[in-house]
């Protein structure tokens, strides 16, 4: 009895082609994340389409695959993979379903100034698109995402490299703001106002402002309201309640909490909390808070 010959099919190089690009478009696993350290956020994960809304932190926002559209009236739409949008700017934001990068600066942050002055010539109705760094963002995105390192050192290296580079010297040279930064760290609940803090560093009000600025890179408010919104997202990550950790921090309630960070990053805790959400996280607080 005669065996059927044995037929091998060969692909077509269409087919192989074919098939690399449908590996190629295929969208990478990531692991989301959320870093908050000084004055600035990165979130990466996903996000539903924004609507229109504005956020009082500078935003830049980054695609790794592919593009999103961006558009100030709903109606007018501009497709890009990086843009910064500076505060209090209504825009909405097409994320169709793809993984996105969401960096948040204070407004008064030197990295903010620096990224902005070297986009001047991108500006297009207010928000710059197409930046400039985009390149490095990508690469020392894809560096923290790739980062399995615990090594709180190393995350926080790799942080302080996304452009604009800017050396935030860990040695305070006044050692009056060095006592005022003591103070609301160990103290986030205190409601200090500008003269409470100048008496207690034996500083005139102008003299305070002007050097904390100097010395932080941002008023001595932002500081404050920063180094709130770190604390409760850390207690939050770490099992307590919103009540709790917004107490903890300072925050009047859980309420006052969601106004503070739906207006800083125009998204409410909610989103970025959800219990479906694995984050890994990285947020800079207090060795004496994190052992709390």
């Amino acid at each position: 009895m005669m065996k059927a010959p044995c037929i091998i099919l060969q692909p077509s190089i269409k087919t192989l082609q074919a098939l690399i690009m449908e590996i190629n478009s295929r969208p990478l696993e990531r692991q989301e994340r959320i870093c908050i350290w000084g004055s600035r956020c990165l979130f990466a994960g996903y996000l539903p389409d924004l609507t229109l809304r504005r956020r009082a932190a500078a935003t830049v926002c980054i695609s790794l695959d592919g593009e999103f559209q961006i558009s100030l009236n709903d109606t007018d739409w501009i497709s890009f993979r990086s843009a910064l949008i500076p505060p209090m700017v209504d825009h909405s934001i097409r994320f169709s379903g793809k993984f996105c990068i969401l960096l948040f600066m204070d407004l008064s942050s030197p990295n903010y100034e620096s990224l902005r002055a070297s986009n001047l010539e991108s500006e297009t109705d207010g928000i710059f698109i197409s930046l400039r760094e985009e390149e490095q963002l990508f690469s020392k995105i894809n560096q923290i995402l790739s980062e399995d390192s615990s090594s709180e050192e190393v995350i926080l290296e790799l942080l302080n490299q996304i452009p604009p580079i800017v050396k935030n010297d860990a040695r305070m040279i006044d050692p009056r703001i060095q006592k005022i930064v003591e103070l609301i760290t160990t103290m986030p609940h205190e409601d200090h106002s500008a003269k409470d803090l100048a008496e207690f560093a034996g500083m005139s009000v102008s003299n305070l402002e002007h050097q904390f600025k100097k010395e932080i890179g941002i008023p001595f408010h932002s500081f404050r309201t920063w180094f709130r919104l770190k604390l409760t997202v850390y207690s939050l990550l770490h099992g307590m309640s919103h009540t709790d950790s917004a107490h903890r921090a300072g925050f009047f309630d859980s309420a006052h909490f969601t106004r503070t960070f739906r207006a800083t990053f125009g998204l409410p805790p909610s989103e970025i909390f959800r219990s479906t959400r694995h984050l890994r996280s990285f947020i800079e607080v207090p060795a004496s808070y994190a052992e709390a």
